[in-house]
């Protein structure tokens, strides 16, 4: 029996070394895996931090252009404000100088406009009431002088200041806020210049 006892006992020898080896196999398989795990949990961690982080950067750009644009947008109308409280306060000023210095400035703008032909001039209802004497008689005359003849019409309602001129039903608006809305454009780029440049 000795002898069978020696062989079950080296079976049992064999399999034991060979269950220790497939255990030890087992474990290293096992760590293994486990290390490709802890590096695919890092790999994913770090893609999601990048991401994250990516997105803080977007947002951030975005926020700070969108701040840019919002600034930009407040300095212009800052800016468009400041032109037209000028260019109120500049015809504000030509309507209230005084008479003779304002119905001068008149006559300049009925020389540059005046036409041949019959006509008609009109001014605003204050301007009617201010005129001063004489004013009509030289109206006439520089009317003249360009092969053209004025009378005087009612007051024109819906104007403050100047005059409208009347040739056979076509009329041309001459005064100051229809002056300055035709040259709205190059009197606010020359105030802009001023003020910004």
């Amino acid at each position: 029996m000795a002898g069978i006892d020696n062989i079950i006992g080296q079976i049992l020898q064999e399999a034991q070394e060979e269950a220790k080896g497939v255990i030890a196999a087992a474990e290293k398989e096992a760590a293994s895996i486990r290390e490709e795990a802890q590096r695919s949990a890092a790999d994913l961690k770090k893609a999601a931090d990048e991401r994250s982080s990516e997105a803080v950067k977007t947002y951030a750009a975005r926020s700070q252009s969108s701040a840019d644009i919002t600034k930009k947008k407040a300095i212009l109308t800052a800016k468009q404000e400041m032109i037209e409280g000028i260019m109120s306060e500049a015809l504000e000023r030509l309507e209230n100088q005084d008479d003779a210095a304002y119905f001068a400035m008149l006559k300049k703008i009925l020389a540059k406009n005046v036409q041949k032909g019959d006509g008609t001039i009109a001014f605003s209802a204050k301007d009617t009431a201010r005129l001063p004497k004489g004013f009509i008689e030289e109206a006439q005359a520089i009317a003249k002088k360009a092969g053209g003849s004025l009378k005087l019409a009612e007051p024109v309602k819906g104007i403050t200041s100047g005059f409208v001129l009347a040739y056979g039903g076509i009329e041309e608006n001459c005064s100051l806020e229809a002056i300055f809305e035709a040259g709205r454009e190059k009197i606010q780029d020359k105030v802009y210049r001023f003020l910004f440049s």
